[in-house]
């Protein structure tokens, strides 16, 4: 029994050291400015843990970061976008977006949003959806002891304390729920994607002999709306809509 609980901590230990040497060569390899080696590490490590069904935001940022340094900008902002899904609060990955988007050649203006929506998400989007779901976990618990509060306590003041602090509870319960349903659904089912061709005509109906609306390139982002074969309904920022050919673009 000994012997077994020796070899698990060892197998335990060679696959954190395994995962941990990955990203430390990728970083060297960053460092000392050998970008396609991080890049093909940082690749390999993404893959092996989408396999095991784990998304790292630290390791796409850092593709991101690689991409960029060889110029490649569409997959540098494909990557960060993965980034700031699985942590939408970060600082670094927003600043970085940012900025690689002013090396595109599409410069979109955003239709006007409803304010609501706009404080909606940029809330939700302070933290990631693990970490709403703890707040709700906390929130839970903190409701159910107002409750009790409310219902035992033998003092009215505190059962109007019980009753208040539960009402604020459940409200902050709600909207933690809310947040966090929202995050994974933004994980889950990608409707976003970047534009990875040079020139990519947008079209009227999902075919090639339709009318051209407009041209996208490299490095922008449109939401997908629709999908039949071999095209893409796709929305941008400023409101237009039309059809693209799936091969011009990479879902986020």
């Amino acid at each position: 029994m000994k012997q077994l609980f020796i070899s698990i901590f060892i197998i335990i230990s060679t696959l954190g050291i395994s995962a941990q040497s990955v990203a430390e060569q990728a970083q060297k390899a960053y460092d000392n400015g050998d970008f396609r080696d991080a890049i093909t590490l940082l690749e390999g490590e993404i893959k092996a843990q989408k396999e095991q069904g784990k998304a790292s935001a630290e390791l796409y940022y850092n593709l991101g970061n690689a991409y960029f340094r060889v110029n490649e900008i569409p997959l540098a902002l494909l990557n960060y976008e993965r980034a700031q899904l699985y942590d939408p609060g970060d600082r670094d990955i927003k600043h970085n977006i940012e900025y690689a988007q002013t090396k595109i050649e599409d410069k979109i203006l955003t239709a006007d949003n409803f304010f609501l929506k706009m404080w909606f998400n940029g809330v939700r989007d302070l933290l990631p959806s693990n970490s709403w779901a703890k707040l709700s976990i906390v929130f839970f618990l903190l409701f159910i002891g107002s409750l009790f509060l409310f219902f035992f306590s033998p003092k009215l003041s505190l059962k109007k304390a019980g009753f208040y602090s539960g009402v604020v509870l459940f409200v902050f319960l709600l909207f933690t729920n809310i947040f966090a349903y929202t995050q994974k659904k933004n994980v889950e089912n990608r409707d976003t994607a970047i534009i990875m061709a040079g020139s990519a005509p947008v079209v009227s109906s999902p075919n090639t002999t339709s009318k051209e609306l407009f041209i996208l390139h490299a490095g922008t982002k449109v939401s997908i709306t629709k999908e039949d074969g071999s095209w893409y309904e796709i929305e941008i920022d400023n409101g237009s809509v039309g059809w693209i050919q799936k091969d011009k673009l990479e879902i986020i």
